[in-house]
C-alpha cells in the first residue's frame, strides 16, 4: 500500500477572481465521510508543486482520519503564493474570499481548517463567507487553535516510543512554529533535555526561555540523543538524512516526513523506531473534527490520549512481523477501513 500509488477522488484548481492567487483543494477520499484537512498558505516555485503538495497531504489526511477512528475522509488545500510574496491586509482578505468561494463551490465535500501560514483569525474571517470551516475561535463557537492538541499527541507519541518518562531524555525539536513551539514547552515541563532549531532566528528566544540548546537548522538531524522530532515541513527524512541520525526514535509533528515510502525500510534497517506521522500528529485533526458533531473538550482529550494505544499496536505489529512501522500502520488503516465498509 505505497503512499505514492494512491490516487485521490478530485483536485480542484482555481485562480482567485479577486486576488489572482492560485489555490488548490485536493480531496483524497470521502469513503468514510466528508473530507477534512487544513489550508496551507505557502510559497511554491510552480503551480504543479502546489498541486502535488496538496495531493500528498490529502492522502496523509485519509490515513490520519482512519487511524484515529474518525468518520472522515482526507482532504487538503493550498493557497499558493509566488516566491517572495506574502499576503497582508486587503490582498489577504481578497485571497481568503476567493478561497471561500471555492469551498462553497465544492459544497461540503471538503471542510477546511488551520495549517501552515494560516491563522485562527483567518479561520474566523473565512467563517463569515463559508460554513465549511472548523478551528474557528471559541467566541465564534469553534475549538480554536488546534496546535496545542497536535503537540499533545506528539508528546504522547514520544512517550510511547520511549516507553515511559521523558525526564532527562535528550530530544531535538526541529521547527518551532505553533506546534513545534508548543511541543518544546511540553517536553521542557516534562524534564527533557532539549536541542531546538528553526529557520526563523527570532524563535531562538524560545530556546533561551526554555534553557534549550540552539543549533542551526542543517545541524539538527545529526544531534545525538534519544529522539529527533521533525516539526516543520515534510520530506526531511531521505537516504542522506537517515544516515546522519544518531537517535533510536523519530517522532514529530511534520506531515509527510518520509521523502518516499522506501525511507521507512532504511529507518527499520538502522534500528530506528519511527512513529508514523499520520498517527503521531493526529491531535489537531481530532480536535477540529469534534466541532462537526458538538465540541466536547474532555472527549477530545480522551481521543488524543488514544494515540498511545494505536502506536503500541503499530509498534508491536512491526516487531512481530519484522516489518516497518509504516507497513504496520498501513495494515491497521486498511483493516479499519474494511471494518467500516
Amino acid at each position: 500500500m505505497a503512499t505514492e500509488a494512491l490516487a485521490g477522488e478530485a483536485t480542484h484548481v482555481r485562480h482567485g477572481i479577486r486576488s489572482g492567487i492560485p489555490m488548490v483543494v485536493a480531496i483524497h477520499s470521502t469513503y468514510l465521510g466528508r473530507s477534512l484537512g487544513g489550508c496551507r498558505m505557502w510559497r511554491y516555485g510552480e503551480l504543479e508543486d502546489a498541486i502535488r503538495d496538496a495531493e500528498r497531504l490529502s492522502h496523509a489526511m485519509t490515513l490520519k482520519a482512519a487511524a484515529a477512528g474518525l468518520p472522515l475522509g482526507g482532504g487538503k488545500s493550498v493557497i499558493a503564493l509566488p516566491q517572495g510574496e506574502s499576503l497582508e491586509g486587503e490582498r489577504r482578505d481578497a485571497a481568503l474570499r476567493d478561497f471561500a468561494d471555492l469551498l462553497n463551490e465544492i459544497d461540503g465535500r471538503y471542510v477546511t481548517a488551520e495549517d501552515v501560514g494560516v491563522s485562527e483569525a483567518d479561520m474566523a474571517f473565512l467563517s463569515q463567507h463559508t460554513p465549511f470551516v472548523v478551528g474557528r475561535p471559541a467566541e465564534l463557537g469553534g475549538s480554536g487553535d488546534p496546535s496545542p492538541f497536535t503537540a499533545m499527541g506528539v508528546e504522547i507519541a514520544i512517550r510511547t516510543a520511549l516507553g515511559g518518562s521523558l525526564a532527562g531524555r535528550a530530544i531535538t525539536v526541529a521547527g518551532l512554529g505553533n506546534v513545534g513551539g508548543s511541543l518544546a514547552e511540553r517536553l521542557s515541563r516534562a524534564g527533557a533535555r532539549l536541542t531546538v532549531t528553526d529557520i526563523n532566528p527570532a524563535r531562538r528566544s524560545l530556546a533561551d526561555r526554555l534553557g534549550a540548546t540552539w543549533v542551526e537548522p542543517g545541524e539538527a538531524i545529526a544531534v545525538p540523543g534519544d529522539v529527533f522530532a521533525p516539526c516543520a515541513l515534510g520530506g526531511v527524512l531521505d537516504e542522506a538524512s537517515v544516515d546522519l541520525l544518531q537517535v533510536p526514535v523519530v517522532a514529530g509533528a511534520a506531515n509527510n516526513q518520509l521523502a518516499h515510502d522506501g525511507v521507512a525500510r532504511l529507518l527499520h534497517d538502522r534500528g530506528i523506531l519511527w512513529a508514523p506521522d499520520f498517527i503521531a500528529n493526529a491531535g489537531g485533526l481530532i480536535n477540529v473534527a469534534a466541532e462537526l458533531d458538538g465540541y466536547d473538550r474532555e472527549r477530545v482529550i480522551r481521543d488524543v490520549e488514544a494515540i498511545a494505544g494505536t502506536l503500541r499496536t503499530v509498534f508491536d505489529r512491526a516487531r512481530a512481523e519484522d516489518t516497518t512501522t509504516l507497513d504496520a500502520a498501513h495494515a491497521l488503516v486498511t483493516e479499519r477501513l474494511a471494518a467500516r465498509s
